[in-house]
C-alpha cells in the first residue's frame, strides 16, 4: 500500500518507539556504545530472560527478548546482531517444529544440566557437605548507577556561594581492579577459602587468572574441606587444564598414532588421518582428566562442573551480588585501599542464614528448570532440520527472521 519495502516500515516503527502491534515500546536506554563482548554474567542474565518466556509458555523472539533487555539497567547496551551472535555462541538454535520456529537450547546443554540436577540431587539425599566456589571482582570506580543529584548547582562558584556541593565526582574510568576467589556453603563462607589480589587491567577479569594461580589456591584451600565433600564450580578455562592432552583434528598423523600405540588401542595400518582420529575420539574420553580433578582425589573431594551459561544455580552469585551492593554503596573514595577495606567489611556481613536461604533459592531454581524440561519433553515436536540445499533461509535471513 505504501511502496515501501517490509524491512524500512519495520525501521521506521522502531524509530517512533511504537511495535509492530501498536504498542507503545519501554523507554530506551540512555544512548550510548553498544557493548561489543559480553562478560558471563550478562550471558548468563540473557539465558534467565530467554527462559522467563518459556516459563510463561511465550515463544522467545529476538525482538521480545531485546525488549525485555532494554527493561534492565543491570545490562549494557546491546545491538540486535550482537544478541543473536551471543544466543547462537550460547547453544540456543532457532529450529522449526510443526510450522512454527522455537529458540531452543542445544541437546548438549540440556543434557549436561539434567545429569548435573540429578548430580546435586544425589549430593544432598546423601547428606554430603556441598560447597560453592566462583570468582568475581570490584574496580576502584564500582559504586550505584544511579544516585539523588541536585540539577540545581551549575557550577562550582553557585555551590561555593550558597554554601552547597557539587555532588560526589565519579571517576570516568574504572581504574585497578581486585580479583576475588572464595568458597562457601550453607555455613558461611569458608575461612580459609579467601584469595584476592590486584590487577590494573579492566577488562575481562577472567584474564587474570590462569590455571597456575587457581590450582596453587585450590591445593591449600581443599585441606580445609571435610573429607567426602562436593565443590561446585564452572568451567571457566582456569579451571579447565587437562594434564594430559588428547587427539584433536591439527594433531599430525603420526601423533595420533603414537597417542593410540601408547594407550594400546588397537587399529589397523594404513589409516588414512580422520580414521585414526575417529577412533582416538572413541575412547579419548578415558584420558580426559583434569588437573583439579587430580587434586580433589587426593583429599576425597568431588568436582561437580555447572552447566554451561548456568550461573543461576551457584548460590554464591547472590552473596557476591550482596557484597558488591555493600561496597557500591559505600564506595565514595574511589581508592583501591578502602575498597579492600569495604570489601573486608562486606564479607564479615554475610551470616550463614544468607547463605541458607540463597541455597534455598537455588534448590527452587533447580526445581523449576527440572519441570521446565520435562514439559518441552512432552509439549515440543520432533524438530524438523532443513538442510541447505532444501528451501532453508541463509544465516542473515534467520537473522531477519528473528
Amino acid at each position: 500500500m505504501t511502496g515501501i519495502g517490509k524491512s524500512t516500515i519495520f525501521k521506521l516503527l522502531r524509530e517512533r518507539n511504537f511495535s509492530t502491534a501498536g504498542q507503545v515500546e519501554p523507554p530506551k536506554k540512555i544512548p550510548g556504545r553498544p557493548a561489543k563482548v559480553l562478560d558471563e554474567e550478562t550471558k548468563c542474565v540473557i539465558r534467565r530472560k530467554v527462559h522467563s518466556f518459556y516459563f510463561r509458555k511465550e515463544i522467545p523472539t529476538l525482538d521480545k527478548i531485546l525488549m525485555d533487555l532494554g527493561k534492565d539497567d543491570s545490562i549494557p547496551l546491546i545491538t540486535r546482531k550482537l544478541l543473536w551472535t551471543t544466543l547462537k555462541s550460547m547453544d540456543f538454535v532457532w529450529e522449526k517444529h510443526n510450522r512454527k520456529a522455537l529458540l531452543l537450547e542445544s541437546e548438549e546443554i540440556v543434557c549436561w544440566r539434567r545429569k548435573y540436577l540429578r548430580s546435586i540431587k544425589q549430593y544432598r539425599r546423601e547428606q554430603k557437605n556441598i560447597f560453592y566456589l566462583d570468582e568475581t571482582w570490584i574496580n576502584e570506580g564500582y559504586t550505584v548507577q544511579k544516585m539523588w543529584q541536585d540539577k540545581n548547582i551549575t557550577s562550582a562558584r553557585q555551590a561555593f556561594i550558597e554554601g552547597l556541593s557539587t555532588g560526589i565526582k565519579v571517576p570516568s574510568g574504572k581504574g585497578k581492579r581486585l580479583i576475588i576467589t572464595h568458597i562457601g556453603s550453607e555455613e558461611g563462607f569458608l575461612k580459609q577459602g579467601l584469595l584476592t589480589f590486584q590487577s590494573c587491567r579492566t577488562g575481562d577479569y577472567h584474564e587474570d587468572m590462569n590455571s597456575d594461580v587457581f590450582e596453587d589456591y585450590f591445593g591449600e584451600m581443599i585441606k580445609f574441606l571435610p573429607a567426602d565433600s562436593v565443590v561446585v564450580m564452572d568451567n571457566a578455562s582456569y579451571h579447565s587444564r587437562r594434564i594430559e592432552k588428547t587427539p584433536t583434528s591439527s594433531w599430525r598423523k603420526q601423533e595420533i598414532i603414537d597417542w593410540l600405540t601408547t594407550k594400546d588401542i588397537e587399529f589397523e595400518p594404513n589409516l588414512i588421518k580422520k580414521e585414526l582420529l575417529a577412533i582416538a575420539n572413541v575412547h579419548k574420553k578415558r584420558f580426559m582428566k583434569y588437573a583439579v580433578e587430580d587434586i580433589a582425589e587426593k583429599y576425597n573431594v568431588t568436582v561437580l562442573r555447572l552447566p554451561p551459561y548456568h550461573c543461576e544455580l551457584n548460590p554464591i552469585e547472590l552473596m557476591w551480588a550482596q557484597v558488591k551492593g555493600f561496597v557500591a554503596r559505600r564506595n565514595t573514595t574511589f581508592k583501591m585501599k578502602y575498597v579492600k577495606l569495604l570489601f573486608d567489611q562486606a564479607i564479615k556481613e554475610v551470616t550463614p542464614e544468607n547463605w541458607r536461604k540463597a541455597v534455598q533459592h537455588v534448590m527452587k531454581q533447580e526445581e523449576k528448570m527440572w519441570n521446565l524440561d520435562n514439559l518441552l519433553d512432552q509439549t515440543v515436536d520432533p524438530l524438523i532440520i532443513l538442510s541447505r540445499g532444501d528451501d532453508s533461509s541463509s544465516d542473515d535471513e534467520e537473522y531477519n527472521l528473528l
